[in-house]
């Protein structure tokens, strides 16, 4: 019996379940059993993820010495933004870190600077114990929110203080169980309160509401914490409504007016990592993932998908345009082991990392090569039959210098049945390469390595072909 295995596209992304087992079926040809650093925003082509380029200035032989946690999302001016991290805020563009009389700033009195936004002509800066803030251009208050405005207080220590700018023109900063707001005038610590063992995660302004993710309590591990979602109209003196989530609930994102939810449900079986969106009084969900929740300064937007830190990986999730169906995929390596903030005030991504004395901030740039996907496991079985695997086709895009791409056939067992090469080097300008493996298999899956592949030049798979038979 003659059989054929066609992969027109690659706009699955993982398969359902693909967590559960080394070699899942289960899912449509055109989804992945594992991958790393490959990008799928072009719906055309499957090829290697984006590189790192870090900045000018952008490590430690530069100005950059401290783990960066939160950039501001968006140009203050023409190819300026700022970022704050340990001890220092920062001044960047899309290519440079600023290195001048002014920046980088020591703050006074800080260990750990952790978010940054722009209201009302002004750069704030949270850091341990405190707001900063600067006048632009150069002007620093470090201890402006305990001294300076009508009602100053300090904020608590050893949580997250998360800002958000309102549309309503208030600035609100997560702290501890409140959420302490500022109006251009005045500075009130206790705006809103929560119950005494909640600890806000972070916030966002949508729907004319602010919507604060905690946690209850504030617990690591395989502790079993409740997070809630606090809906509020920045005005009552009490939350309007609660959604809540049996499990750690980490950064928000808004898109489209929709507000989308990074949680861990420890009662799942793949460890719980989960992106959902808020519908009605619930939280529906769209997906799964691996190694961690992305904090409030880890989840942007790149090409109109969502993007997020999980453990020091990069993932992605939905769709170029609306007419194609959500995804779910691991896009790019977030840099050394630890990494902090990652967003797009430039339109494309920037991320902070770092290892022990190493630190950076680096954009995307070129091509990882550190890049492979894994089809799922066919099998090919007929009536106890095996198969005599006979052909596969490749078409891809034009190759250039260094372009390469290797290729598997593996079983179950672990066993690699056959192996090719698709390269500039041995093939040239070309745009298709058939293989014939003449491979006896009763399952098998394709894997696909970039790792002796280009930075510069790449190998975008279009789609690929694979014909057999069933033996006698």
């Amino acid at each position: 019996m003659k059989w054929s295995i066609e992969t027109l596209n690659f706009l699955g992304g993982f398969a359902p379940g693909w967590w559960l087992s080394t070699y899942p079926s289960y899912g449509n040809r055109n989804q992945a059993s594992d991958m790393q650093n490959v990008d799928l925003t072009n719906p055309t082509y499957i090829t290697q993820g984006p590189g790192l380029a870090t900045l000018t200035n952008g490590d430690q032989t530069g100005v950059v010495t401290t783990l960066i946690r939160g950039i501001l999302d968006r140009a203050q001016a023409s190819d300026v933004s700022f970022a704050v991290g340990g001890t220092k805020l920062y001044k960047i563009s899309s290519t440079t870190v600023t290195s001048d009389a002014n920046f980088p700033h020591t703050i006074t009195g800080a260990t750990n600077g952790e978010d940054v936004a722009y209201f009302q002509g002004k750069i704030y800066y949270t850091w341990d114990t405190d707001v900063g803030q600067l006048t632009l251009p150069s002007t620093f208050d470090d201890d402006w929110g305990s001294t300076i405005p009508t009602g100053a207080a300090a904020l608590q220590s050893g949580v997250p203080h998360p800002m958000e700018v309102g549309g309503n023109d208030f600035l609100y900063i997560g702290n501890k169980n409140y959420v302490t707001s500022y109006d251009g005038t005045t500075f009130t610590e206790k705006d809103l309160d929560m119950p005494d063992n909640a600890v806000v995660q972070d916030l966002k302004w949508n729907l004319n509401r602010l919507w604060i993710a905690v946690n209850q309590p504030d617990l690591t591990g395989s502790n079993n914490v409740i997070g809630s979602i606090y809906i509020w109209d920045g005005n009552s003196p009490s939350w309007e409504d609660e959604i809540r989530i049996s499990g750690r609930i980490g950064g928000l994102f808004v898109k489209n007016g929709i507000l989308y939810v990074f949680y861990q449900d420890l009662s799942d079986s793949s460890g719980g990592y989960k992106l959902g969106y808020v519908s009605g009084a619930s939280i529906s969900e769209l997906a799964h993932f691996k190694n961690g929740l992305p904090a409030y300064y880890q989840v942007a937007e790149y090409k109109n998908f969502i993007i997020w830190i999980g453990g020091g990986l990069v993932y992605a999730f939905g769709a170029i345009e609306k007419n194609l169906p959500g995804m779910i995929f691991q896009l790019a390596d977030g840099g050394y082991s630890t990494v902090g903030g990652l967003a797009c005030p430039f339109g494309t991504p920037l991320i902070a990392s770092n290892q022990t004395t190493s630190y950076k901030l680096a954009k995307f740039s070129g091509y990882d090569t550190a890049c492979f996907w894994h089809s799922l496991l066919f099998d090919v079985t007929e009536k106890d039959r095996k198969s005599l695997i006979e052909k596969i086709k490749f078409n891809f895009e034009l190759l250039a210098t260094g372009a390469r791409v290797n290729w598997t056939l593996k079983n179950n067992k672990g066993i690699s049945l056959k192996t090719g090469t698709i390269s500039f080097t041995s093939d040239g300008a070309i745009t298709t390469k058939d293989f014939y493996p003449k491979a006896e298999a009763e399952n098998f899956r394709l894997e696909l390595d970039w790792s002796n592949g280009s930075i510069v030049n790449a190998v975008p798979i279009k789609n690929i072909r694979i014909w057999g038979e069933t033996l006698p």
